[in-house]
């Protein structure tokens, strides 16, 4: 038996066909205004368009209950027994009723009774007692003669079984409320089409309310009953309708569903054309105003930083002018203090150059000659014998210094020879060439630490040398000295008292440098006779 179809999958068969035959109409249209543009006659274009897919079939993917109803199968009644000793065992939520030869009303009648069953005798019919979703679809013309399509459902429900099987047709064996679910769905699609006829396409899509009324009152009217003119009861079907609802209303042209919904679009999009223009003019004002804000500031700045400017240069002026006036005044001062005190430098002298006797100075330069001739021969032979020590003790220092030397050079040597063997045994040992580098590498960063050690102890060595025998070399090199300095043209004898103590002791350590010259043949002063 073929599967029925659920109203969904009618009403999306419904929109694909009406897709498809507005798309061949346009390109019918389409194909004549090209011929007739090809012959030369004139004509308006056509305004249809064609469209690739149905609109507005927002459908879920999860089947709804009409589909699921449709999928189940029929209601399992289990016989037992065998002969006149059957049984009939009814699922507890199904209807049934049970009727013999012979007799007016049913043997049995309830919701999941069951009862014992004679084939000669008995008839008897289950019927579901669940509640039954029917899908509606309406293909309706409002009062402005333009299609719309309705997809609606609704759903119902057995109240009175007694009445029910009398009045409605439950024969069907798979389905026994099939016919029934048929019968709704036209009385449905009536009264919605009836109701929409009195409706504009406007009042459909934005008020289904209406509908749902005018359609719930009609099926109770049917099913549940009302009563007639005459007052007498009417039980109706013994059915009753649970819900009515509109699931989908879809305008059937194109032109006429972009037609309404335009006004809203072009709403919105003025509204946000305005919306942006507004932005827009806020913005350029702001910036119109931070801009000329800015310009003021900067105006008022500058001109600070200029009166500023102005005023620092007249305090700077000024205090140049003041600075220039207080160093001339100090140079006057200065000048002045200059000329006294060299007036008194040079009276000073006179007084001095008046006292000095010639006699006196040459018996005190004879007395100094004779100090500073003992004075020497008794340091030159400390001078030779500390020139002794000091070569004596440079050998030693020279012969420590070498024998050190050879001894880190030959520790050296073997912590090389040593490294090396170490080296060669670990590189035998190793595969790793990494590590043999890493390990060659921190040997030579050894080697050189010990270079510069030993560079270091011979700069110690060298630093070992004390004043003594710089005071030697100085010596050696002082013949050398001497015979680069100029010769002096004469020799003055300048004699000073004893109350002098400074010009004393420079006299002094003249005339030993002297005695030292002479006595290592060097004649570093010529000796003359100046009265």
């Amino acid at each position: 038996m073929e599967k029925r179809k659920s109203a969904a999958n009618i009403f999306m068969e419904q929109q694909e066909i009406a897709e498809k035959e507005d798309s061949i109409v346009a390109q019918n249209q389409i194909q004549s205004f090209e011929h007739n543009m090809s012959e030369g006659r004139s004509g308006m274009p056509p305004q249809a368009k064609l469209k690739a897919k149905p609109r507005n079939l927002n459908f879920v993917n999860i089947k709804s209950s009409e589909e699921l109803q449709l999928e189940k199968e029929a209601i399992k009644v289990r016989i037992t027994g065998f002969g006149f000793r059957k049984k009939v065992i009814v699922p507890p939520n199904a209807y049934v009723v049970h009727t013999r030869i012979g007799r007016k009303e049913p043997i049995t009648i309830g919701l999941g009774v069951s009862f014992r069953y004679n084939p000669n005798k008995d008839a008897y019919m289950v019927v579901p007692a669940a509640m039954q979703t029917i899908g509606v679809v309406a293909n309706c013309i409002t009062k402005e003669k333009q299609g719309i399509n309705i997809l609606a459902y609704l759903q119902w429900q057995i109240d009175n079984f007694a009445v029910a099987y009398k009045k409605l047709d439950f024969s069907e064996l798979r389905d026994p409320l099939g016919i029934v679910n048929a019968q709704l769905r036209e009385q449905a699609e009536a009264a919605i089409k009836d109701k929409i006829a009195t409706m504009s396409v406007e009042e459909v899509l934005t008020d289904k309310a209406p509908i749902i009324k005018e359609l719930t009152g009609r099926l109770k009217h049917v099913a549940e009953g009302q009563g007639d003119d005459n007052g007498k009861a009417d039980d109706g079907l013994g059915i009753k309708i649970t819900t009515v609802q509109i699931r989908e209303a879809i305008v059937s042209s194109e032109s006429l569903w972009t037609d309404l919904q335009s006004p809203f679009r072009n709403e919105q999009r003025k509204k946000s054309r305005f919306s942006y223009l507004e932005t827009e003019n806020e913005i350029r004002q702001k910036e119109l105003q931070s801009k000329l804000l800015n310009e003021t500031e900067a105006t008022k700045t500058n001109l600070e930083i200029e009166l500023l400017q102005q005023k620092k240069l007249t305090e700077t002026t000024e205090l140049k002018y003041k600075e220039e006036a207080q160093r001339f005044t100090k140079q006057q001062e200065n000048i002045q203090l200059t000329t006294k005190l060299k007036e008194q430098t040079d009276l000073h002298e006179k007084e001095s150059a008046d006292r000095l006797k010639a006699k006196e100075n040459e018996i005190r330069y004879k007395r100094e000659l004779e100090d500073i001739t003992i004075q020497t021969a008794l340091d030159e032979s400390k001078l030779k014998a500390e020139v002794v020590k000091i070569e004596q003790e440079t050998q030693l220092v020279k012969l420590n210094a070498e024998l050190n030397l050879l001894e880190e050079n030959r520790r050296i040597e073997q912590e090389k020879l040593r490294y090396t063997a170490i080296l060669e045994k670990q590189k035998a040992e190793q595969d790793s060439v990494l590590q043999i580098e890493a390990d060659k590498r921190k040997l030579e960063e050894e080697f050189e630490q010990t270079k510069v050690d030993l560079e270091r102890k011979r700069m110690e060595i060298q630093n070992l040398k004390n004043n003594q025998v710089l005071l030697s070399e100085l010596i050696k090199e002082l013949p050398q000295i001497a015979s680069q300095m100029p010769k002096p043209d004469e020799l003055r004898i300048l004699q000073t008292g004893q109350e002098d103590s400074v010009l004393n002791a420079l006299t002094s350590f003249i005339s030993k440098i002297s005695t030292v010259g002479e006595s290592l043949g060097i004649n570093l002063f010529t000796k003359t006779n100046t009265e």
